[in-house]
């Protein structure tokens, strides 16, 4: 039996970025926010550019940059191993900036690129998996006749395919055929869903070049090794590699890594082969803008230069896309290694640029979701030159977003009637318009090319009954505010004047016109607003307590698990304070929960 040795593995691991973090931070409208990502020349990306630093410190970047994102992490620092000893993070000569030596992204290698000649690198992830999936889907709907206008389409195609409803509602999204503007809803911040999670997914390997054409055959686009063009480019790769290779004996490329130092000289005759140091030079921030559908659109590398470099202002985004990014670690490592390239074995002085594998990534959502503040300074006039008219005019709202393209007008005749919508000023110059999620009617609708904050009611005259009138203020997101104060407005023949009643402070959401009512105007309202925790009650002297939660256990917003309820094991006690209006007597009643597993039960104490 003859044993032969196997070749040699090359493996190089260095320290990932860790923590890496992100936002959004939107500061002024612009009518091409939704297709101008040039950015603005002065924002080079690293904070520790002089530059970005008086941008920062002068408050130039709210005033006067329109949006960016914030990208931070934390410094990645080398462990001491092997032959490194105290070199760590530190280099004999010392690396003042990355441009000194013409360094690019070029010069660095990926850790898991740095192998001998028979082995290469792989790293597999399926970012446009959703998208692939979503075509499938398409095509099944297609196959089985069942519309995309139905609304059992979602149902159907999962009981086909036996997998929840919900997985096939994120995978039929109209925004995977048709280009449309999503409207504006702010996220449910911790739920994503299992496409996200397989998007960030990675494999790392090392494939022998002799298999690697065999290791990536198939069929169909199950993965995304399985392309037609990585299959080819396999094929030459293997088909090269195998033309050279030989399985008699061993050589150099069969043992030694391939390197490809950025800096070489000749070392002095008293060196010995070691690791002189290593120390981190920078980072690669690598950038992806993702599609509605999932499917990435471009990759962008920026690479930032010096340790301290763990912040980036990215400019270069366009309004309500969705952008990921990672971040790898740069390393310079400085060695003596032996040259046998050379009849004469020569020491060799090198410096080469090795980078870890990518961070975790992390993805934002360019969209910001503040509505706007309802409009103030409301005034009324009587149109006394033609006799009627009820004119209306108010101030923009105030506030640095400067996105307020839409006022409505509403009207009722009592706090007992729902609002209604009596026009809608347009004037938002957009250039390309977001789908709103109200519908106004078109011969209410009227359009400017400027703000218009005036108004006249021209149904309004000296007989007209006492009416309700309130503004809202909508931006060019489609988030709208609430609504702005209510006032009653009537008119006094016998003083020829308005009259003007305050019914409402401003605020109060467009679903509930009375959130706010005076108490005065209701006499089934007791205090300014109906979410206040007080019950009103008269004639009974006892009460019943109930405790029927929803919940033992609460999603918030940050992923985290949090109890609904705290039992009397845990210390937790809740109170009810109890008013006698008649006696002006009060007493504070502590609530205790058992837990007694199968059931329940509330003390009062």
């Amino acid at each position: 039996m003859t044993e032969l040795q196997s070749r040699k593995l090359t493996v190089v691991d260095v320290p990932d970025v860790q923590n890496i973090a992100a936002r959004f931070v939107y500061n002024f409208f612009t009518p091409d926010e939704r297709e101008n990502d040039s950015g603005d020349p002065r924002v080079p990306g690293a904070f520790t550019d002089q530059k970005t630093q008086r941008l920062i410190n002068n408050n130039t970047l709210r005033s006067e940059i329109p949006r960016y994102v914030e990208v931070s992490f934390d410094q990645s620092q080398l462990v001491s191993y092997g032959n490194l000893s105290e070199a760590k993070n530190e280099s004999q000569t010392q690396l003042v900036s990355l441009e000194d030596f013409g360094i690019d992204l070029e010069n660095v290698a990926d850790e898991d690129s740095i192998t001998n000649e028979s082995y290469i690198a792989l790293r597999e992830n399926d970012p446009n998996g959703k998208f692939r999936i979503g075509k499938k889907i398409e095509a099944l709907s297609s196959i089985a006749e069942i519309s995309f206008e139905d609304t059992d389409q979602s149902k159907m195609l999962a009981n086909r395919l036996g997998i929840n409803r919900e997985i096939i509602q994120d995978l039929i999204s109209p925004y995977n055929s048709q280009k449309i503007l999503k409207v504006n809803k702010a996220p449910e911040v911790g739920l994503s869903t299992i496409f996200d999670k397989s998007a960030g997914l990675r494999i790392s390997s090392l494939l022998n070049k002799r298999v690697l054409k065999n290791m990536i055959l198939g069929g169909d686009d199950v993965s995304p090794l399985s392309t037609l063009q990585t299959q080819q480019n396999a094929a030459v790769l293997t088909d090269a590699f195998n033309a050279t290779a030989s399985t008699e004996g061993l050589n150099q490329a069969d043992i030694y890594p391939t390197l490809a130092p950025y800096k070489i000289s000749d070392a002095a005759s008293d060196q010995i082969i070691k690791i002189l140091g290593a120390a981190t030079v920078g980072y690669i921030l690598i950038k992806k803008q993702i599609t509605p559908s999932g499917r990435t659109n471009y990759v962008r590398h920026h690479l930032l230069l010096g340790k301290d470099s763990v912040s980036f202002l990215d400019d270069n985004v366009v309004y309500g896309s969705k952008y990921s990014y990672s971040v790898k670690a740069v390393y310079r490592i400085d060695a003596i290694v032996q040259d046998d390239t050379q009849e004469t074995e020569f020491l060799k002085s090198i410096s080469i640029l090795v980078a870890s594998r990518p961070s975790k990534v992390i993805t934002v959502k360019t969209e910001e979701y503040e509505p706007p503040k309802p409009p103030d300074g409301l005034f009324y006039g009587f149109n006394y030159q033609k006799g009627r008219g009820l004119i209306l005019t108010w101030q923009i709202p105030p506030g640095s977003s400067r996105d307020v393209k839409y006022f409505q007008i509403f009207k009722r005749k009592s706090i007992d009637e729902p609002f209604q919508c009596i026009a809608e000023l347009d004037f938002d110059d957009s250039f390309l318009r977001t789908l709103r999620p109200e519908v106004v009617r078109q011969d209410l609708i009227r359009k400017y090319t400027g703000p218009m904050t005036y108004f006249e009611d021209k149904s309004f005259d000296r007989d007209s009954a006492d009416t309700i009138y309130a503004i809202c203020a909508i931006d060019a997101h489609g988030l709208s505010s609430g609504y702005s104060a209510q006032s009653q407005v009537g008119f006094d023949k016998i003083k020829n004047s308005l009259t003007l009643k305050n019914i409402c402070k401003p605020g109060c959401p467009k679903a509930y016109p009375n959130f706010f009512i005076d108490p005065d105007m209701d006499d089934n309202i007791a205090v300014d607003s109906f979410t206040q925790d007080a019950i009103f009650d008269s004639g009974h002297s006892q009460v019943n307590v109930y405790f029927t939660p929803d919940a033992r256990q609460i999603q918030i917003a940050d992923s985290s698990i949090a109890k609904g309820f705290i039992t009397e094991n845990e210390g937790g006690k809740y109170k009810m304070h109890l008013l006698n209006l008649d006696f002006q007597k009060s007493t504070t009643v502590e609530i205790k929960i058992q837990d007694l597993q199968s059931q329940n039960v509330v003390t009062l104490l």
